[in-house]
């Protein structure tokens, strides 16, 4: 079962995004350019439209309360596209907000479960994810409390953990953290890992059996398509394509169509073709972007 902010659903055929924003607002860190807010909803929505020619099904949207969540405006453009669209439980880390410091990790676990199980923000639209992360000064112990409370909180709701990475090296704290905490790594997807220096870093995170996201195509002020292709290629000839999603982390309105970005269709319309140049299978791209987003984002029934 995939929980979506219109509905459950019991499968989506299709590839979906695992790790994109629709809405967001992280200007506290790096001003108003990395907004998308209900001013750029029509945008939004016209470059889902652009994304579902090419085959989209289902997006996921991994802001949380803190860095913008609007479940609402989820809802609207989800209505509006006619797309399934999975919006996020969590906490965001820079900054934390204050129930971070002044709550028990089993108050944040409470905070979590109510998300994925009643609703956000005093309305009736469901989490179907929780989402974490880490800056990049020293992991502290704010960081470790809300990692335990999203394990318990998993734990107990059967939704998947999604963690942010500030550096590739942290994959294996949040690794560590989440399986001491009793998670099945099958549950847990660890964000980022485009900025793997080259495979043997994928492949030694990969032995802990957890899932990893190739998730910034078409952001090429940081790695550009052909480096990320050919780490995928060289990731799926290592046999780690089960544990592999691609998506694009759209996170900011100059991404967007309007103003001159390759928005949520760049996995499809630039980065497909270059996997395949590089001899990579119609079947492990299906494999990683259909059946392994509907492996992670499915919910045991509680």
């Amino acid at each position: 079962m995939i929980r979506t902010v219109t509905g459950d659903l019991e499968r989506i055929a299709g590839p979906i995004l695992c790790h994109e924003h629709l809405q967001i607002d992280l200007c506290c860190q790096k001003g108003p350019d990395v907004v998308l807010g209900e001013a750029e909803q029509d945008d939004v929505v016209s470059d889902l439209a652009d994304a579902m020619r090419h085959g989209l099904k289902a997006v996921v949207d991994l802001s949380v309360s803190g860095s913008g969540r609007n479940p609402s405006g989820l809802r609207e453009i989800s209505l509006r596209a006619g797309l399934p669209v999975v919006c996020a439980a969590g906490f965001y880390w820079d900054p934390y907000p204050k129930a971070v410091y002044d709550f028990s990790v089993e108050a944040l676990r409470d905070i979590l479960i109510r998300e994925l199980t009643e609703g956000m923000e005093g309305s009736d639209i469901r989490a179907g994810v929780i989402k974490i992360g880490t800056d990049r000064g020293p992991i502290g112990d704010a960081a470790a409390r809300v990692f335990q409370a999203a394990a318990m909180a998993s734990l107990a709701t059967g939704a998947a953990v999604i963690t942010h990475t500030s550096a590739v090296v942290q994959a294996f704290w949040h690794l560590d953290t989440l399986l001491r905490a009793g998670m099945d790594p099958a549950r847990i997807l660890i964000s980022h890992m485009g900025a793997a220096h080259n495979v043997t870093q994928l492949i030694d995170i990969g032995r802990y059996g957890a899932l990893m996201g190739i998730d910034k195509v078409g952001f090429v002020a940081r790695r550009s398509n052909a480096e990320l292709a050919d780490l995928v290629r060289d990731a799926c000839e290592a046999g780690l394509e089960s544990q592999i999603i691609l998506s694009s982390d759209v996170a900011r309105r100059d991404r967007l169509m309007r103003h001159g970005g390759s928005s949520y269709g760049a996995v499809f319309t630039d980065f497909f073709p270059m996997l395949r140049a590089r001899g990579v299978s119609d079947q492990k791209i299906d494999v990683m972007m259909c059946q392994n987003p509907q492996r992670i984002l499915d919910i045991a029934t509680k």
